[in-house]
């Protein structure tokens, strides 16, 4: 590997402080609190978990996890990354790391990867249009914002950054194999095998990358050898991990593409041996790739039409889909606000603007290219920027490719324009700088971790709430994998908290206590359907069936995550409130939301809202509304709002006036419009301290029917 020249080594070190720099230094209060670390995601904790528990008999990495979720719990397959964090902190205290010690590393290790990321970009440039190329790629690497910028910034230690590092890693050799010769290209070969199935034990899920790497061989058949050898080395180093519950679609997938690699090998040798015309190459080679498909899926159907339902189910679009749009990272690029092209800036920046016409431009003239690897890159980029458009977390990979296009444009467009190459680079350096570079640092600066509300709720949760397991100890012990169809004892003792999936490896991860739902949204459906629940009898009948003794549970329950949760119990929005439109103090309008009778009735409001408690309404409002034409379509406005001192005046006036449109409800969803009775089976026991307000999280003791 040739060594770059000084101009191009000052501008990889400027990009890599950058990029070091982006994603530390705005949230570093943030993260490292006096308190502790405080992790910025809810996978981030998870994670951490699994950290800790390997330090506990390092290098052994527990099967099954009894704390992730009642009931059942959770098998866990072997992830290198948390191995990787235990290990850094392992080594650095010569084999005993301690819980801060483990913390730091969580914290340090992805945005010191992060920052490395504009290194494989520059190889990649560099091989594909030189060292100019490679320089623009890099500092374009260095100010990418949006999902990349979070996922690898201080202070989440989940997998994102290796799978982002290790699958552009193991591209950059696999480009250097298919250019080299003799013994390089067989370390290359080696190499980039290896990290390939480095990448599928850290992101099982990730079957789309052996699925790009057969479309660049489709379209190149030349690609087809070293793909293939490629592929049988990463399933090789995939057995470590094969235990994931995705395992059966990546073994599916290798096979597939591996099939296809070997089809398209053998027929580009015949077509060449016989000089059959070339242009009928390709449609032969795809005929014989979906003939392999086809095979593979008739040998295994059941696991074949379990893998094309699980992928439809995050595809934008789809019905079955519609609950893991409650998850943040898995929406499309077009629903993050404020759309259109303010959503490509939200998520990009402007690294899009130089790199998306680059990449249609290798879209259209790829066909004709004479160098794979020009054929591969165009193929891998497409695929990822395509399925970062497709769901937001996918830009930990369109990011490295779009900047890698950025730089390729720029390049060439030095390379034509020799006269304004001066022009260009203070143009594309200015435009990265004061666009891309001030918006990843407003990503960096976000706080996604649990307030200090969250932090005391549950650590009074582990101080004060009886052992699930019997033993404190339990929750770093060895646990081994469970035998496929066999569950796990859970002492009489076992219990659950209930809560929110969004907080579960809170609960898991600090309280040591148990979660009804987690990230993996395991029993989502039940969770949601408890707190929704109107009827205090089947709420209580869905606790025994979670095993659910505690309640922890915040504002954003019955607010901001109040549609998911909807969504997780196919109930309608409109059942519970409202939007309508009033008058502004200026005579404009605003919106207004109605929280309507249901709303009060649900459990997770009458427990978290009201404490448990019996309400009466001390006065209550029917909203009366109009139609009226915005000059784009019929609206319903807000007429007047006629305030009665009880529910049934206000229902004689609705009876009254039937000619009107009204709404009978209330704008404050902590003031119900209608009696509610106590739930005596429900105690709070405590109260994150402080004024009360929308950020209070409290924990609630839940009683068992058996012991009325």
């Amino acid at each position: 590997m040739r060594r770059p020249p000084l101009a191009s080594t000052l501008v990889l070190g400027l990009a890599i402080l950058i990029a070091f720099a982006v994603r530390v230094i705005p949230n570093y209060p943030a993260v490292m609190t006096a308190a502790g670390v405080n992790f910025q995601d809810n996978d981030s904790w998870y994670h951490m978990r699994v950290v800790h528990n390997i330090a506990a008999h390092f290098p052994r990495q527990s099967g099954f996890d009894p704390y992730a979720v009642l009931p059942g719990g959770k098998n866990a397959y072997t992830d290198p990354w948390d191995l990787a964090i235990a290990a850094v902190a392992w080594l650095l205290a010569l084999g005993k790391p301690s819980d801060w010690l483990l913390d730091q590393a969580g914290a340090w290790l992805p945005p010191i990867l992060g920052a490395l990321l504009p290194i494989p970009v520059f190889l990649l440039a560099r091989r594909l249009l030189g060292e100019s190329a490679a320089r623009w790629s890099a500092f374009a690497m260095a100010v990418v914002p949006g999902t990349l910028v979070w996922a690898t910034h201080l202070g989440i230690p989940d997998h994102h950054v290796a799978e982002s590092l290790l699958s552009i890693c193991a591209l950059v050799l696999l480009c250097g194999a298919v250019e080299n010769e003799g013994r390089a290209r067989t370390w290359r070969l080696l190499a980039s095998g290896v990290l390939f199935g480095i990448y599928l034990c850290v992101r099982p899920a990730g079957i789309f990358v052996p699925a790009a790497l057969s479309v660049a061989v489709l379209i190149e058949p030349a690609l087809a050898p070293f793909v293939a050898t490629v592929l049988g080395i990463a399933s090789a180093s995939f057995l470590a991990s094969s235990g994931s519950i995705w395992a059966r679609f990546t073994w599916l997938t290798l096979a597939g593409s591996i099939a296809v690699c070997l089809l398209a090998w053998a027929l580009d040798v015949f077509w060449r041996k016989r000089e059959l015309p070339a242009a009928l190459r390709l449609p032969a080679v795809a005929a014989a790739a979906a003939v392999a498909i086809g095979i593979l899926a008739a040998a295994r159907p059941a696991v074949f039409a379990a893998m094309v339902e699980t992928v439809s189910r995050y595809l934008p679009g789809s019905s079955a889909g519609s609950q893991s749009y409650s998850v943040g990272e898995l929406i499309p690029i077009w629903a993050v606000p404020p759309g259109g092209v303010g959503s490509l800036y939200a998520a990009l920046g402007t690294v899009w603007i130089p790199g998306l016409p680059v990449l249609l431009y290798a879209l259209c003239t790829v066909w004709w290219s004479r160098r794979p690897v020009v054929v591969l890159c165009t193929v891998w980029t497409l695929v990822m920027t395509v399925a970062g458009v497709l769901q937001m977390r996918m830009w930990v990979y369109g990011g490295p490719a779009l900047a890698l296009a950025t730089g390729l444009g720029c390049a060439w467009l030095m390379a034509r324009l020799p006269r304004f190459q001066v022009l260009i680079s203070m143009s594309t350096a200015a435009l990265l700088l004061v666009s891309s570079l001030p918006h990843a640092i407003a990503m960096s600066r976000q706080d996604g971790g649990p307030r200090p509300e969250w932090h005391k709720a549950l650590a009074w949760l582990r101080s004060n709430t009886p052992e699930p397991l019997g033993d404190p100890r339990a929750w770093l012990r060895y646990w081994p994998a469970l035998p496929p169809g066999r569950d796990f004892a859970y002492p009489p003792s076992a219990y659950s908290v209930l809560t929110w999936w969004d907080y579960g490896d809170w609960v898991n991860a600090i309280g040591h206590r148990i979660p009804t739902t987690n990230g993996t949204q395991e029993n989502a459906g039940t969770v949601a359907a408890f707190l929704t629940a109107s009827s205090p009898e089947a709420a209580r009948a869905l606790c025994v069936q979670l095993r659910a003794r505690y309640a922890v549970l915040n504002s954003e329950v019955t607010g901001e995550l109040w549609p998911g949760i909807l969504q997780w119990s196919n109930h309608s929005g409109g059942r519970y409130e409202r939007r309508i439109w009033d008058s502004g103090p200026h005579g404009e309008r605003i919106p207004l939301t109605i929280y309507l009778p249901d709303y009060y009735r649900t459990m997770a409001v009458r427990i978290y809202n009201f404490d448990g408690k019996a309400i009466t309404p001390s006065g209550v409002s029917v909203f009366v509304t109009k139609r009226v034409f915005d000059g784009t379509g019929m609206v319903e406005v807000l007429d007047s709002e006629q305030k009665f001192s009880s529910e049934e005046k206000a229902r004689e006036y609705r009876l009254q006036h039937p000619e009107k449109s009204m709404i009978f409800g209330s704008r404050n969803p902590m003031a119900s419009c209608v009696d509610v009775e106590g739930l005596p089976w429900v105690k709070r026991v405590f109260a994150s301290p402080g004024p009360p307000g929308p950020q209070t999280v409290k924990v609630f003791e839940l009683t068992p029917p058996t012991s009325d």
